[in-house]
């Protein structure tokens, strides 16, 4: 019996200052992101110019950018089919890259099924079963550009740890150190593929890689979001690291680019899965002249992670018409409004299908939250789209009386308020009486706070 992931043996944990610049999270050695990006592609160059010199690459080539493959990947496969974690696994998570190809093949000739991600998560994960493979064909159904013969492109849904009973995760590399930290190629997807299991329901995982010895390495940085290796299996040896680096618990969706989205719709999907647990970033800076206050992320926001998302919302039509900004935005743009001195927030943070499904409790500790960010900001002047987010902001009762405009008291002494009505299709108010709000805010914006107060 081996180690469980995580225990000591072949190796056990890295000499004192072996495998590791810094702990997850911290700078403090290596310094900054941009230096540990450098200390990473150096290490990877390192590793190629060993197994060019050794003679220990395989095809593809060149070898770079690529998880490499190499002389003895058989045998590796072959020391991990020795492992118990492997043995009791039902289901594989396996990279698609050349060097794991016999893990793939191994697995299906042992009855295990197969999920292999696309690349660079343009979509979803194929799904190889044991039963649907011919005998004898294992190696031809692990091979990328064959696989879809045999499998079927499964969705998120079929992905949860009750559709998906997936038990180990192998993960190609191009660079590790013996506690643990792991470099791919530069480009994130293992750690991403590892998030998305996590955000689907999966237990955390353990991770195998393997690689030839020429690619263990003595130091790596290693980030937040970096997945760690629990066991390094090469030709020669099995390696339990006893990693001290946390793994991706969930997607680091305020690191996710509108880019990101696009490239990977697999993102996309998810956010569109889980929709209630997402949030939408705030777009704040200090100083600006006006930030927008919506009530909170409907669905079609949280999936996007933008504000005022919603097919029929009228906020960025009525944002230029009213003369804000030069164009219409489109909603994945919201990041772009402190160029013209604005930014957007919500009342509440959690995403629901409707006002109805918000307590006047949320809304009054979202008030308060709302009240520290605007003193903290400061901006000249903040429009409450929406009576009942103005009455949170400004602690009155819960039907207080309000008028559209703007308002004669301060909530944050030295910034004027504005209520105007929510940009919702489904408002009641006239487009063209929200328009002439909107236009009688930005005339007082543009007439300064002495020029349009009354």
């Amino acid at each position: 019996m081996e180690p469980a992931a995580g225990e000591g043996k072949g190796g056990g944990r890295a000499p004192a200052g072996a495998g590791h610049s810094w702990e997850a999270g911290s700078a403090s050695e290596a310094g900054s992101a941009s230096e540990a990006g450098a200390a990473k592609a150096a290490a990877r160059q390192e590793v190629y110019r060993r197994l060019r010199e050794a003679g220990a690459a395989r095809f593809p080539f060149p070898i770079e950018g690529r998880i490499p493959n190499f002389k003895g990947a058989e045998r590796a496969a072959a020391r991990l089919r020795e492992l118990d974690v492997y043995r009791r696994a039902r289901a594989l998570k396996v990279n698609p890259d050349t060097p794991q190809l016999p893990v793939r093949a191994m697995a299906l000739a042992d009855g295990k099924t197969v999920y292999m991600p696309t690349p660079r998560l343009r979509g979803a994960f194929l799904r190889i079963r044991p039963e649907d493979v011919p005998r004898g064909e294992e190696r031809r159904a692990a091979q990328l550009g064959r696989a879809a013969e045999y499998g079927r492109f499964v969705t998120l849904d079929e992905m949860t740890p009750e559709a998906a009973p997936i038990d180990l995760v192998v993960a190609g590399a191009v660079a590790v150190t013996r506690d643990g930290a792991r470099a791919g190629k530069g480009e994130g997807y293992a750690d991403y593929e590892y998030a998305l299991l996590r955000e689907l329901g999966h237990p955390e995982l353990p991770v195998v890689t393997t690689v030839h010895p020429l690619q263990i390495v003595e130091r790596l940085p290693v980030a937040p979001h970096d997945l760690s290796v629990d066991i390094i299996v090469t030709p020669d040896e099995v390696i339990f690291t006893r990693t001290p680096y946390p793994k991706p618990r969930g997607i680091r969706w305020e690191a996710v680019t509108p880019e990101d989205l696009e490239a990977m719709p697999v993102l996309q999907e998810l956010r569109a899965l889980h929709w209630e647990r997402m949030q939408v970033p705030d777009v704040l800076a200090p100083g600006l002249g006006a930030v927008f206050v919506g009530l909170n992320p409907g669905r079609a926001s949280a999936t996007a992670g933008h504000h005022f998302a919603g097919p029929n919302n009228l906020f960025w039509r009525l944002l230029h018409e009213a003369g804000f900004v030069p164009r219409v935005l489109r909603p994945e743009e919201d990041g772009l409004l402190p160029r013209w001195g604005l930014g957007v927030t919500n009342v509440v943070p959690r995403a629901t299908r409707g006002e109805a499904d918000l307590t006047w409790d949320e809304l009054r500790a979202g008030g308060a939250a709302l009240r520290e960010k605007v003193a903290r900001f400061r901006p000249r002047l903040v429009i409450l789209l929406g009576k009942q987010v103005y009455r949170a902001y400004a602690g009155l009762a819960r039907t207080a009386p309000v008028e559209w405009g703007l308002q004669p008291r301060q909530t944050v002494p030295g910034v004027a308020e504005f209520v105007a009505p929510n940009p919702s299709g489904r408002s009641t108010v006239p487009y063209a009486e929200r328009l002439r709000l909107l236009r009688e805010a930005r005339s007082w914006l543009a007439g300064g706070a002495g020029g349009g107060q009354s």
